[in-house]
């Protein structure tokens, strides 16, 4: 072992001490036995929390409880850390016995999955809270969560990447992703709505509040856009909303709603930037919207 090494396992002593100090059953359990020990073991082997460290982004080979959110699809490391767990307890089972176990368990299955699924929804809610350190999908960036226009798309890609990144199987993150929608998509589109329509700024008057109309035929069409674009995710794994169908099915409605969305942004879009030039903000007058109206008719 190099010098570099000693030194960085002796930062971690936490695990290797503990099995120095264990002593190795002297026999094995009767394989009569072992399906009904690993039954119960499993039951209390995932955490019930979601919650992983950042050290998982390295995905270690190293075998400890922490790493576990990073290797969930490698059932020769989870043989690894149930051996280790048994072995802390006093039970000795082999690791090919316990993976063939795993390999072979739909409880186990069963168990992992509602594990994976438990780690998107924390995921969610620590975006959502102002957690740090996750992945920006490619585009975007810390100022896009104060201002991006697309930030729903940020939010759901940054979910997807994140976890990805940790070495997450990519459909479950669609799952949990979907069917956790409702804490995060309505949110993430209104503040999307927001941003393109309803800026902020520092030492200006704040702009008026866009028409509401103008809001939910923007979000109807942003649904059914969403629909579009995870249309596999959400049919398998999610809700399809009464507008997502409205849209797909009745082809008139949808090209008279997207040529309406069009027109409104448009119109909208002149009271913002009316907004941004004066920093002492007085709402247009309607002489003025025909007179920006024709401006940008005689520009085009």
């Amino acid at each position: 072992m190099g010098i570099i090494n000693f030194f960085k396992r002796k930062k971690q002593p936490k695990f290797k001490i503990a099995n120095q100090n264990i002593e190795l059953p002297k026999t094995e359990v009767e394989d009569a036995k072992i399906i009904d020990i690993l039954n119960q073991e499993i039951l209390d082997f995932f955490p019930k929390n979601g919650s992983w460290s950042s050290r998982c982004f390295n995905q270690p080979s190293k075998i400890t409880p922490e790493y576990l959110p990073c290797h969930l699809r490698d059932n020769g490391w989870m043989s690894n850390l149930l051996h280790q767990n048994l072995i802390e307890k006093g039970i000795y089972i082999s690791v090919p016995k316990i993976k063939a176990f795993i390999d072979s368990s739909k409880k186990f299955t069963d168990l992992r999955h509602n594990y994976e699924l438990e780690i998107v929804r924390w995921q969610i809610e620590f975006m959502k809270n102002g957690g740090e350190n996750w992945v920006m999908p490619k585009g975007f960036d810390e100022i896009s969560l104060l201002c991006s226009p697309n930030v729903d798309k940020m939010f759901r890609g940054g979910v997807f990447e994140t976890l990805s990144a940790i070495g997450m199987n990519k459909e479950v993150i669609e799952e949990g992703i979907e069917k956790n929608a409702d804490i995060w998509r309505e949110q993430y589109m209104n503040l999307a709505f927001r941003h393109a329509f309803e800026p902020f700024g520092f030492m200006r008057d704040q702009i008026e509040p866009a028409d509401e109309s103008h809001k939910n035929l923007w979000l109807t069409l942003r649904r059914y856009n969403y629909y579009i674009d995870h249309k596999d995710s959400v049919d398998k794994y999610g809700v399809v909303t009464f507008d997502m169908q409205c849209m797909q099915s009745d082809h008139e409605y949808q090209s008279q709603l997207i040529k309406t969305v069009d027109k409104l942004n448009k119109e909208r879009k002149q009271v913002v930037d009316h907004w941004e030039k004066n920093p002492i903000y007085e709402p247009l007058s309607n002489n003025e919207h025909q007179s920006e109206n024709n401006t940008a008719q005689h520009e085009k």
